[in-house]
């Protein structure tokens, strides 16, 4: 399954393709519950996750809440839908996810979200890395109770 994520080439800064496909991998990895030390590494070590409710500040943090995400679900997919550039090294995104959730293994559960990303500077050489990103979703609908 793809996780090609649309946005306005004419508006991207000149490392806009790198966040592209940095954030496309970046789903890629959520989506894989095996993956947690790959996620942990998508942040700078100081940085900054808001997922919903949930607040996370630093790879320490970071690494257990990434493992709370996997509690009580079987698998998820998420399909991110567009970037919007905001400067040299900030996005808002939106797109939503499918949850299959251990409680209830028969059944999706779909998810709308909005992010924010905020990424260390570029430098050359160096591997795309967020400092701070936030999730905007419903607790709720992720119970699959709403």
């Amino acid at each position: 399954m793809s996780y090609k994520i649309a946005y306005d080439a004419a508006r991207a800064p000149p490392h806009g393709t790198a966040i592209v496909e940095f954030m496309e991998d970046f789903y890629r990895t959520s989506d894989t519950e095996s993956l947690h030390e790959k996620y942990v590494q998508s942040f700078t070590d100081d940085a900054t996750l808001i997922m919903g409710p949930k607040e996370a500040k630093g790879s320490s943090e970071i690494l257990p809440l990434r493992h709370g995400l996997w509690a009580h679900v079987a698998s998820r997919k998420h399909s991110p839908q567009r970037i919007f550039f905001s400067g040299d090294n900030e996005i808002m995104l939106y797109g939503g996810v499918n949850y299959r959730l251990k409680a209830d293994p028969e059944r999706d559960v779909y998810v709308p979200w909005a992010g924010r990303a905020v990424f260390a500077p570029a430098k050359e050489g160096e591997a795309v890395k967020m400092e701070f990103y936030q999730v905007y979703l419903d607790p709720s609908a992720q119970s699959g109770k709403k």
